[in-house]
């Protein structure tokens, strides 16, 4: 598929990451780009492959996911806790093959088998003219619903620069054939700007920023940090707040999910407004719980006197042969 002509901002012109320190991540490139040319059944297949290794792999990700899991989902068995496990691998995988759709491949195909619920909510949102939030979860779904949701909205967000300044380049540069304007973490008073013009942003407010920027209500019955700007920034713009998700459905459909307005969420205290939007992610999760990024230590910020919630991982110890 031919992108249209896009002038590419000089930060992420690649003639600046030739040297040898980027060739690795050069290769990994090159293989997620000929991960892109492959059909969409194959991609899919290879997917679930690697998802099995990397579940037989271990590693720090699995005691991560495993535990989490187990926190969130004390209904299921030992068996049917493990199988979500394996599950969420999976679901991860899909999504980075999918990513490389997102950023080479034609869109298309999927916005063609793509299903909205809930659109009048966005509507509705957007009928107000106050500027809208998204906010929105860390699914498997990654780069690909910038496209999903590009096709019903102008899509901006907010984002963290990757810390690899090529590969942050490369998500970045591929990210414009399917965004308009984007915001990093330390612009929040240039987004609160934008939004006030009657703009609509996305947020991500599911990932943990430490207890000092974050107010701790339930999220799956645990205690969870939870960023505070999520509640600040409907404050500062008078927003019209909701939130979206993403999810890969049977039959290869995909979806978009938005939720009614959070009314009344500016004039919550924190922790209220915290819970209510913890609340409404929790629902989206159970819908396809294995699509959610349980990879990541979303409870790592515990309440003051609360013991660490992950346990770390025990080092094998090395066997030593005593001279004779």
């Amino acid at each position: 598929m031919n992108s249209p002509k896009i002038r590419i901002p000089s930060q992420y012109r690649y003639s600046q990451f030739l040297h040898p320190k980027y060739w690795v991540t050069w290769v990994g490139i090159g293989i997620m780009y000929l991960m892109s040319l492959l059909p969409y059944r194959a991609q899919m297949g290879l997917a679930t492959f690697l998802g099995n290794m990397m579940y037989k792999q271990g590693g720090v990700r699995l005691l991560v996911t495993r535990t989490n899991i187990q926190a969130c989902f004390p209904e299921l068995n030992a068996e049917q806790q493990e199988s979500l496990v394996k599950e969420s691998f999976i679901a991860n995988m899909k999504g980075m093959v999918e990513t490389t759709i997102a950023w080479w491949g034609d869109h298309k195909p999927i916005l063609d088998k793509l299903d909205v619920y809930g659109f009048e909510h966005l509507q509705e949102a957007e009928a107000r003219g106050k500027g809208v939030i998204l906010v929105g979860g860390h699914f498997s779904i990654l780069d690909l619903a910038g496209p999903m949701v590009h096709s019903i909205l102008n899509f901006n967000y907010m984002y963290r620069p990757n810390d690899n300044p090529l590969f942050d380049a490369v998500i970045e540069r591929h990210r414009l054939r399917y965004s308009n304007k984007k915001f990093n973490k330390y612009e929040l008073r240039e987004m609160s700007k934008f939004i006030m013009k009657g703009n609509t942003v996305w947020y991500g407010f599911d990932q943990d920023f430490g207890a000092r920027r974050s107010v701790f209500a339930p999220f799956f019955n645990i205690q969870t940090a939870t960023v505070k700007a999520a509640m600040k920034l409907p404050r500062d713009t008078g927003a019209t707040v909701l939130m979206v998700s993403q999810f890969r459905e049977d039959n290869d459909r995909y979806s978009i999910r938005f939720s009614p307005i959070f009314e009344g969420l500016a004039e919550d205290d924190d922790i209220t407004a915290a819970t209510r939007l913890n609340k409404q992610l929790e629902t989206f999760i159970r819908i396809h719980p294995e699509q959610y990024l349980w990879m990541h230590r979303r409870f790592r910020s515990r309440p003051k006197g609360e013991e660490a919630f992950y346990p770390k991982k025990k080092r094998k110890k090395k066997s030593s042969r005593k001279e004779k």
